[in-house]
């Protein structure tokens, strides 16, 4: 790994211990907390989505220093705690279940732009 960042030599890289924990976080949240989010998706592509994910933050990490990292990760962190915690439970969705699932499924499309 790259001790220090590439555009801000005098700050550290992400490390691989960070990167490494961020994996293991995600993907408890991801495959464990809040599985019913994503269950109309294959196994494979939610994977492989959450590993693009980490791989773009880790190249972030690397390019701009931990610092910017983390700041990423705090600012993602942020808009998925609006979403369950306010605007999935506004338009009746349950923040943690996702049920009704039919209901959730129907404001995701519409968030995407696929009003039916």
């Amino acid at each position: 790994m790259v001790e220090q960042s590439v555009l801000f030599p005098s700050q550290p890289a992400v490390s691989l211990v960070e990167i490494l924990i961020v994996l293991t976080i995600a993907c408890l949240a991801y495959f464990v907390v809040f599985n019913n989010f994503e269950k109309h998706l294959p196994i494979k592509r939610r994977g492989i989505k959450l590993l693009v994910v980490v791989g773009i933050l880790a190249i972030f990490g690397t390019i701009f220093s931990r610092y910017a990292f983390w700041g990423v990760i705090m600012l993602m962190t942020i808009g998925q705690m609006y979403l369950h915690g306010w605007y999935f439970p506004k338009h009746g969705i349950n923040g943690v279940t996702a049920e009704p699932h039919d209901k959730y499924l129907e404001v995701i499309a519409k968030m995407k732009g696929n009003s039916t």
